[in-house]
């Protein structure tokens, strides 16, 4: 029997990922130590300085001290070299490795630096991490799929162009599950990611690599992408920060997806954002580059200016408590409501109306082309689905016609309208007339499990249907000597939830320690800017 051609192109392909690591900064990964965090820290491969450099700053304090003088690009560049390099090691997040290339413009903004005695842009001299969708000139965009390791891209994607043009240092690409439409990261290709926390908890999807690569902190910034929680759910699963925008806020032109050309441009739409380490940097990355014109290279952009006037007043709050939800998260939601009273905001109950509607319709437009594309792109390697992707309800599936098409954009339009009254209608609850600013909920029911997350997405595919800008903040992290927590998780129902519930250790907690758990916030549609202020403030007071 012959082989699948899928099997040596694995093969090659991990193999290639070690060879593009330098010998000096191999390490030997402890399988006793659960908790990989710090790993970076401890394995002997990064000097003390630059440890300094990728563990003691968010991305806003990093490019302080880069534009003052204090670290040169070129140092910067390495030191998150090494970083990812022994992440990739650790936790398997890395698709893509071109350490010279990003040396090669971290010297040239040195260069001009001290020419100039400015830096080339606003983000000059910070490495960025991008998913393996974003394309990069010259380097595959193979998204976990064997068939296509091999075909470099003639074209790098927009918001590549721009984050270039802002002075943001590419140096590796992170890794996605196959078909990046499962919230677990695993593919054929390369394997599964690990969540750096904890091996009991998921690395989540499809932005999986993201997720885990700024946990570790080999990245403090990385690109992503979300069409059904691909942003939101890693971030949450990895206890970091992350932006899902409005559609046309960011350049999503030319980032490669599984779909047939034009999918990606109709229905619900995919939208590229970030995974941070600080409620500041999402500002500052999402910020910088709505400020840059990105109209003027993806005309699919809005013409919005990026509106940076402070909110100088109490918040008003929506939030949505209707969702069944399990310890600690209950109790997380119900303390960082306390501590937003407390602290002067105004909280108002918003009914989550038309939830499942909306979860539902965003499903039912996924399997618009059947997978069909997703199996055919598999066959030419001789591939088979991975488990997660055959059990997950979306591929393969029967493909609608133009006319059902038709009807559930219809639908969508009319659930969009119900909820901009929906929203106005908060008026008549708020002490001063007007509408919630924000929304406040869970982001998922229950904590991360060893693999895709149990119950229902809804509050995760509700902003992707009606395009809202939603982001995840980490509101407490799980102190096991400070405090006491239950932990609680549905019961399994489904072989693959069985599957999953079986992998928990005995002592379910211990994978939590130290654990940042998030919750969500979502803002009106293009009111982006607004988003990213009210997160540093619920985050301002959770931190007192």
């Amino acid at each position: 029997m012959v082989e699948p051609a899928y099997i040596a192109i694995s093969a090659a392909k991990k193999k290639s990922l070690l060879e593009a690591i330098p010998a000096e900064w191999h390490v030997v990964v402890p399988a006793d130590t659960d908790n990989l965090t710090k790993f970076a820290e401890t394995c002997g491969v990064l000097t003390p300085r630059e440890i300094e450099i990728t563990a003691a700053y968010d991305a806003v304090a990093l490019l302080e001290r880069v534009h003052a003088g204090k670290y040169t690009s070129l140092e910067v560049a390495v030191a998150f070299c090494k970083r990812a390099a022994i992440a990739h090691q650790a936790i398997n997040c890395c698709t893509e490795i071109f350490f010279e290339r990003a040396y090669e413009v971290a010297k040239k903004q040195d260069e001009y630096f001290v020419a100039n005695g400015k830096p080339m842009g606003p983000l000059h001299g910070l490495p960025v991490s991008i998913k393996d969708s974003y394309n990069l000139r010259g380097i595959d965009s193979a998204i976990g799929m064997p068939a296509w390791v091999g075909r470099p891209e003639p074209e790098s994607s927009a918001i590549v162009e721009v984050l270039e043009e802002l002075g943001a240092v590419m140096y590796v690409k992170t890794t996605v599950p196959q078909s990046m439409m499962v919230l677990d990261t695993a593919n054929n290709l390369i394997g599964a990611a690990r969540n750096p926390f904890s091996a009991h908890i998921t690395a989540a999807g499809s932005s999986g690599g993201a997720g885990a690569i700024v946990a570790f902190r080999g990245s403090l910034i990385g690109m992503a992408t979300d069409i059904g929680g691909s942003i939101r759910v890693p971030a949450y699963c990895n206890g970091q920060y992350g932006f899902k925008p409005s559609s046309g806020r960011l350049p999503y032109h030319n980032i490669k997806g599984y779909w047939p050309d034009g999918e990606d441009v109709t229905g619900v739409l995919c939208v590229d954002g970030p995974v941070t380490t600080s409620a500041r940097d999402l500002e500052l990355i999402v910020g910088s580059i709505a400020r840059s014109k990105p109209w003027l290279v993806d005309p699919s952009c809005a013409r919005l200016p990026w509106v940076d006037e402070p909110i100088d007043r109490p918040l008003r709050i929506g939030v949505i408590s209707s969702v069944k939800t399990y310890e600690p998260i209950t109790s997380i939601f119900a303390e960082c409501q306390a501590k937003l009273v407390a602290a002067g905001h105004e909280l108002v109950p918003v009914d989550f109306i038309l939830e499942n509607e909306l979860s539902d319709i965003a499903t039912a437009f996924y399997k618009a082309d059947g997978g069909e594309f997703l199996v055919k792109v598999c066959a030419e390697s001789g591939e088979p689905l991975t488990q997660a992707v055959a059990e997950g309800g979306l591929y393969p599936c029967e493909p609608i016609g133009l006319h059902a098409f038709w009807k559930l954009s219809h639908e969508r339009a009319a659930m969009q309208r119900k909820w901009l009254l929906h929203w106005q209608a908060t008026a008549s609850k708020t002490a001063s007339g007007e509408p919630v600013d924000v929304l406040l909920m869970p982001a998922q029911p229950q904590l991360p499990r060893p693999k895709e997350p149990l119950t229902s997405n809804t509050v995760i595919l509700a902003w992707n249907t009606l395009d809202y800008p939603a982001a995840i903040f980490p509101a407490e992290t799980i102190d096991l000597a400070r405090k006491s927590y239950a932990f609680e998780f549905p019961a399994p129902v489904t072989d693959a939830e069985k599957r999953a519930d079986a992998l928990f250790p005995a002592d379910r907690a211990a994978a939590y320690d130290g654990f940042p758990v998030g919750l969500q916030l979502v803002g009106q549609k293009q009111d982006d800017a607004a988003l990213c202020r009210a997160v540093s403030i619920v985050c301002g007071v959770l931190e007192k």
